[in-house]
């Protein structure tokens, strides 16, 4: 759900600020914030061993966004979507 490689396209353009080539788009990509929310991920990471990793992968700040990246110079572009 919010692994990299995630391709749900959005209708969405962006230009270089450096060198102002039309940037490629590389779909949509999840990023894990880290951090841990409410109480659940507490008490999750306080276990120990598989069980608090995934704890921590349930109750972790994620956010959505959308890659650009320039064939040019290579700059790259992050534009926010969805989370935290």
């Amino acid at each position: 759900m919010f692994g990299f490689g995630e391709n749900q396209q959005q209708a969405m353009q962006a230009q270089c600020p450096c060198c102002q080539t039309q940037m490629q788009d590389m779909g949509t990509h999840g990023i894990r914030m880290g951090g841990l929310t409410g109480v659940l991920g507490a008490g999750a990471a306080m276990l120990g061993g598989q069980l608090a990793s995934d704890g921590e992968e349930a109750f972790e700040k994620k956010m959505v966004v959308q890659v650009f990246v320039c064939p040019q110079c290579h700059e790259t572009s992050l534009k926010y979507i969805k989370g935290l």
